[in-house]
């Protein structure tokens, strides 16, 4: 499985919350054009919704909730970034969904740091972009699972990765349904 890594260092939660069938997958798929990432998918479907670390939180488009609501905060995020992008051209040169390569927003922290997919290319193969409240966008040759995996394992380091994010035993804390 895409997300094995991660599930060795971050324990599934004994009470899974908000996942979605085939049929709501598929939904989300005609909403965006086209397929998220494997990993991603599978991340929703091993954990639901809910914050890893009490920090992080994997946008999900099955929450109730419109804070954590994949389809509800893509709208809201590609337009804070817009307005970033517009201000500070030289320092954010990325394109932004729905135009080609475009960054998506995937997880926000309780810092107000972003976590975005590069859509270029096939959706298993898009590379994670942070971009730090407090820095410049930070651009990662790995896919979702695999920078979380790493991320708690120390291995990644970003500006939007506070060092207690790395821990040797990961926690998730599913959200309320």
């Amino acid at each position: 499985m895409v997300i094995d890594e991660l599930l060795g260092l971050l324990p599934r939660p004994a009470r899974l919350t908000e996942q979605g069938t085939t049929d709501q997958w598929g939904a989300v798929t005609s909403k965006l054009g086209g397929p998220l990432p494997t990993d991603y998918m599978q991340f929703i479907d091993h954990y639901g919704s809910g914050t890893i670390n009490s920090f992080l939180t994997v946008l999900n488009p099955f929450s109730a909730n419109p804070h954590v609501n994949l389809l509800d905060q893509m709208f809201i995020q590609l337009s804070a970034l817009r307005e970033l992008r517009t201000s500070y051209p030289e320092n954010f040169p990325f394109p932004l969904f729905f135009e080609p390569g475009g960054l998506l927003p995937w997880a926000i922290s309780d810092d107000g740091d972003l976590f975005c997919w590069s859509t270029v290319g096939a959706s298993g193969l898009w590379e994670v972009v942070t971009v730090p409240r407090s820095d410049s966008p930070e651009h990662f040759k790995m896919g979702m699972a695999q920078f979380l995996a790493r991320g708690l394992a120390g291995q990644v380091k970003s500006s939007a990765l506070p060092p207690h994010f790395a821990s040797a035993a990961g926690s998730f804390e599913p959200h309320a349904a």
